[in-house]
């Protein structure tokens, strides 16, 4: 019946015209860092991400993700996907974090899911979240940072250990490094795979 048939037709270019404008969509948001973002080794921060004059990419993708922003005078927050070697972060490796952090009032090291969610539950009684008030610190007053799913020592960030992929987030709160000027010659700490569960 070419009644039919041509509903049909309609209904098809619907669907693909829908599942491409979001497949696009999906694809731009990974591939467009955006126009502020700072990267320095494997971090990257977007320094507009909350604030009146972020793009709409920036905008697009914390929405995406459900992360809570920090606004221009709060703080800066820098995520991590990759090691320093730019392997992709596994929840069944281990890394040490370790080196400079920028100024700050207080900084926090959480593991995310690449989608927002944490790593681990807020229930879980294992450390997904560390704040810099409550690192243990060597004699030099460095504060290396383990991240594993197998318990540490000194300071240890706990992941998931069943192999899915990790972001590292580095938030630090009422830092100079939240103004333009205050990125220049910016130091963060180096991020290294130290093994992984049944890889070696």
């Amino acid at each position: 019946m070419p009644g039919l048939r041509l509903v049909l037709l309609m209904l098809v270019a619907i669907v693909v015209a829908f599942g491409g404008g979001a497949w696009s969509a999906q694809a731009l948001l990974a591939r467009f860092e955006g126009q502020g973002v700072i990267a320095i080794g494997p971090w990257r921060a977007d320094r507009m991400t909350g604030s009146p004059a972020a793009d709409p990419y920036s905008r697009a993708r914390s929405a995406k993700d459900g992360n809570l922003t920090l606004g221009l005078g709060e703080g800066l927050a820098f995520r991590a996907a990759t090691d320093s070697d730019g392997r992709p972060l596994s929840a069944d490796c281990t890394y040490r974090v370790e080196g400079p952090i920028p100024l700050a009032r207080l900084y926090t090291l959480t593991a995310y899911r690449p989608d927002g969610r944490l790593a681990l539950p807020r229930q879980s009684d294992r450390p997904g979240v560390l704040v810099s008030s409550r690192l243990m610190r060597d004699d030099a007053n460095a504060a290396p940072i383990v991240a594993s799913a197998v318990a540490q020592p000194g300071n240890w960030l706990s992941l998931p250990g069943d192999g899915g992929p990790v972001v590292l987030a580095l938030s630090l709160y009422d830092t100079p490094a939240s103004s333009s000027a205050g990125t220049e010659r910016l130091a963060l700490p180096t991020i290294d795979r130290t093994g992984c569960t049944g890889r070696g």
